[in-house]
C-alpha cells in the first residue's frame, strides 16, 4: 500500500515535473517569440528612422545642391554682366586711344610740315644773306644791314610761333577701368527693418555677416555673461536665436562673428574664447586661446576673426601685429605678423591670399598679402577727406564675388558726438570711389545676394537693418 502510494507519488511528481518543464519551455518559447517581435519592431523603428533621416538628408542635400546651383548661376550672371561691362569699357578705351592716336599723328604731320617749311625758309634766308654779302665789297658798308634785317623778319616771326611740344604727343589719356565699372550705392536705403527679438529684448548688435545659405547672422551682447547669435532672412525676419554662455565675467568684452566655414558654421569670439557654432543643429566647439597657443599672453586681446573657406582656416586678429591661424577644429597652425606700421587688426576680411585689415589704433586701413610665414604690405587705402576729428576704420567687407569693390565703415567723434561714414574702394584699394554718411550707431556692414542683384546691408547697435541697392550703371 505504502509502496503503491510512493509509486503513485513518483509518477505524479514526474507528471508535474513534465508539465512544469512543458510550461517553462512554452513560456521560454513565448518569451523568445515576444523578444524576437520586440527586436524586429525595434529594428523596424530604427530602420524607419534611419530611412527617414536618409530621406531628410537627401532632400536637404538636394536643396543645398539646388541652392548652390542657383547661387552659382546668379554669380555667373553677375560675372557675365561685369565682363560685358568691362568689355564695353575696354572698347571705349581702345576707341579713345585710337582717336587720340589719329589726332596725335595729324599733329605730328603738321609739326613735320612746319619744320620742313621753316627749314626751307631758313635755307632761302641763308641764300639771300649770301647774295647780299657777295654784292658788297666791304663789311664796313652798313647799308646792307637793313636789307638783312628785313629778310630775316619773316623767319624770326615764324620761329617765334609756338609749336605743340612733342612731349605732349606721347601722352595717352588712360581710362581707369576700376573706376568705370559703374556700380554705385543708392542714395537712400531700399528698406529699413527693426529686427524683432533684438530691440524688444534690449540686446545690442556688434557684428553682422551674410551666410551663403541665404541668411544673415548678427551677434551681440545680452549681458556680461551671454551673447546672442541671431539668424534673420534678407528681409530682417527672425529665423532663430541662440544664447551662448561665455562666462568671461568682463562686461566690456565685445563679441565678433566671421564669415562661415561652410553653409552652417560660423566663428564667434568673446574675450579669449573661440567658438565654432553650427547654425543648423546649434552644436558648437569652444576653446580658450591659452589652450590653443603655447605661452599665450593673457594681456593680449582677441578683437577680430575671419575665415578662409577654401583652406578651412580661421584667422584670429588681436590688439597687436599678431594674427593666429587655426584649423577648423581650432588647432594652431601658424602665426602671421602684420607689417610695421599696423598696430592691431580691428576687423579683417580674407580675399585670396590677401587680408583687408582695419586698424582703429593707427587710424588706417590696409591690404596685406601673405608671404611665406610673414606678410607684406600691398597698399594703404586712402582715407575719406572729411574735416574735423580723426576718422578711424571699424568694419570692412567686400562684394559677394570678392573681386570688384571694397567697403569700409569709418567712425569719428566730434564734440562728443559719434559720426559714421561708408566708403567704397576699387578692388586694388588705391582708388576711393565714393563716400556716404550713415547713422552714427551703425556697427556692422556686409553685402548680401538677392534675386537677381546684390545689396549692401548695414545694422545698427539697436538692431535696425538698412538695405541699400548696388546699381550697375549702363
Amino acid at each position: 500500500m505504502i509502496r503503491r502510494r510512493l509509486k503513485d507519488n513518483e509518477e505524479l511528481h514526474k507528471r508535474n515535473k513534465k508539465e512544469i518543464d512543458d510550461l517553462e519551455a512554452l513560456e521560454i518559447t513565448e518569451l523568445e517569440e515576444q523578444r524576437k517581435k520586440e527586436i524586429e519592431a525595434a529594428l523596424k523603428e530604427i530602420n524607419d528612422k534611419f530611412e527617414k533621416l536618409i530621406g531628410e538628408l537627401r532632400v536637404r542635400n538636394q536643396d543645398l545642391r539646388n541652392y548652390q546651383k542657383t547661387r552659382h548661376d546668379e554669380r555667373g550672371e553677375r560675372m557675365k554682366e561685369g565682363i560685358v561691362l568691362m568689355d564695353r569699357k575696354f572698347k571705349e578705351r581702345n576707341s579713345s586711344v585710337d582717336e587720340q592716336g589719329i589726332h596725335h599723328r595729324e599733329e605730328l604731320e603738321k609739326i613735320s610740315c612746319e619744320v620742313a617749311n621753316r627749314k626751307t625758309r631758313y635755307s632761302n634766308f641763308r641764300s639771300t644773306i649770301s647774295s647780299i654779302l657777295a654784292s658788297k665789297d666791304h663789311w664796313t658798308e652798313a647799308q646792307c644791314l637793313p636789307d638783312i634785317s628785313k629778310a630775316s623778319d619773316a623767319l624770326v616771326q615764324g620761329v617765334r610761333t609756338n609749336v605743340l611740344p612733342l612731349e605732349s604727343l606721347k601722352q595717352i589719356e588712360a581710362v581707369d577701368l576700376t573706376t568705370t565699372m559703374g556700380v554705385r550705392i543708392t542714395e537712400k536705403p531700399e528698406s529699413v527693418v527693426d529686427i524683432k527679438n533684438v530691440g524688444a529684448q534690449a540686446w545690442n548688435v556688434t557684428y553682422m555677416k551674410y551666410i551663403d545659405n541665404g541668411s544673415i547672422v548678427i551677434t551681440g551682447k545680452v549681458d556680461s555673461e551671454h551673447i546672442h547669435i541671431t539668424a534673420i532672412d534678407r528681409k530682417g525676419k527672425l529665423i532663430s536665436t541662440y544664447l551662448m554662455n561665455q562666462n568671461t565675467g568682463d562686461s566690456n568684452v565685445i563679441p565678433h562673428t566671421s564669415s562661415p566655414l561652410n553653409l552652417f558654421k560660423l566663428v564667434t569670439t568673446w574675450g579669449g574664447k573661440i567658438s565654432i557654432y553650427n547654425i543648423h543643429n546649434r552644436s558648437h566647439i569652444r576653446k580658450h586661446m591659452r589652450d590653443i597657443i603655447i605661452n599665450w599672453d593673457d594681456k593680449k586681446h582677441v578683437i577680430s576673426v575671419t575665415t578662409d573657406r577654401i583652406n578651412m582656416n580661421v584667422y584670429i586678429g588681436t590688439d597687436s601685429r599678431d594674427v593666429f591661424v587655426l584649423d577648423d577644429m581650432l588647432n594652431h597652425r601658424h602665426t602671421l605678423q602684420l607689417p610695421q606700421g599696423i598696430k592691431a587688426s580691428t576687423d579683417m576680411v580674407m580675399r585670396d591670399d590677401n587680408l583687408l585689415v582695419c586698424d582703429y589704433a593707427s587710424e588706417s586701413a590696409y591690404i596685406v598679402t601673405k608671404k611665406g610665414s610673414g606678410t607684406e604690405l600691398v597698399c594703404k587705402l586712402p582715407k575719406p577727406d572729411h574735416r574735423g576729428g580723426i576718422w578711424r576704420p571699424v568694419r570692412v567687407c567686400m562684394d559677394c564675388n570678392g573681386f570688384i569693390y571694397i567697403y569700409i565703415l569709418w567712425a569719428v567723434k566730434i564734440s562728443g558726438q559719434l559720426r559714421g561714414i561708408l566708403t567704397q574702394y576699387s578692388m586694388d584699394g588705391y582708388h576711393l570711389l565714393s563716400t556716404k554718411n550713415v547713422k552714427s550707431n551703425v556697427f556692422g556692414i556686409d553685402t548680401v545676394v538677392t534675386d537677381p542683384s546684390e545689396k549692401l546691408t548695414l545694422v545698427t547697435v539697436v538692431g535696425e537693418l538698412y538695405t541699400y541697392g548696388l546699381v550697375m550703371d549702363s
